[in-house]
């Protein structure tokens, strides 16, 4: 049996029971929740939705969504329905178990938003966990590297769609050029620590368009000069608010 830890989040507005180790939300989790521009009565799927954290947190802002996450670990598969069950979301989310390298139909040109927080290692490069789940969780695979979450990420949209994902600053430049063979507008909003530092964190927002170019944003701050969350951090962690673009 694994062992579990019930936590609150956004100010105790949504619960999420989740392994004690190994991969568990993070700030990233509700970062990328907080920055998907979805309107009432639109389509959301999530890719390596994990417990459903992300799900949760942007069904707990937006309560006129549709979201549907699909995750590879049955384990966790079965920890998002619970926690879907837990917070009474049954009527809007929902998850899937599967290898994102093959979708299942009803996943393909349907969404109009797709997001997802991909394992953020190159297998190749970097040392993995022993644990399972979380290296399942931060690293690729020969069959599922980067270029292929974000293909099939398009796959899942409907024309004009938008797909936002959160991952580390140092690959943004792989992920622009690989995005550009998909997708037309690209913003990209990086996420500082403190002010002037380097961006550890990028949100990439793309629209599924012919054309369009490349827009970097003002950083997002995460910590003021006491150190603790900023203003608009707060805003976002614990009182559930969007992230502005």
């Amino acid at each position: 049996m694994m062992e579990t830890t019930v936590d609150t989040l956004l100010g105790g507005r949504f619960e999420v029971e989740q392994p004690a180790k190994g991969y568990r939300i993070a700030v990233d989790t509700l970062l990328l929740a907080s920055a998907i521009p979805a309107q009432p009565g639109q389509k959301v799927g999530e890719l390596g939705c994990g417990v459903g954290g992300v799900m949760l947190a942007l069904a707990t802002r937006l309560p006129d969504v549709v979201i549907s996450g699909f995750e590879l670990q049955q384990p966790m598969v079965a920890l998002c329905a619970s926690n879907i069950r837990r917070n009474h979301f049954e009527e809007r989310l929902s998850v899937v178990e599967g290898d994102i390298v093959t979708l299942p139909p009803e996943f393909i040109g349907v969404f109009d938003h797709v997001m997802m927080n991909p394992p953020y290692h190159d297998h190749k490069s970097h040392s993995v966990s022993a644990n399972t789940s979380k290296r399942l969780a931060h690293a690729e695979s020969d069959d599922a590297d980067l270029s292929v979450w974000i293909k099939q990420a398009a796959q899942c949209l409907k024309p004009g769609g938008i797909m936002s994902l959160i991952h580390r600053g140092d690959r943004l430049d792989e992920i622009i050029g690989i995005a550009q063979l998909y997708f037309g507008d690209i913003v990209v909003k990086p996420i500082i620590s403190k002010e002037a530092a380097p961006a550890k964190r990028v949100i990439v927002r793309a629209s599924k368009k012919e054309e369009g170019g490349v827009e970097r944003l003002p950083p997002f701050i995460l910590y003021g000069d006491d150190g603790r969350y900023s203003q608009q951090a707060e805003a976002i962690l614990r009182g559930a608010e969007e992230l502005p673009f």
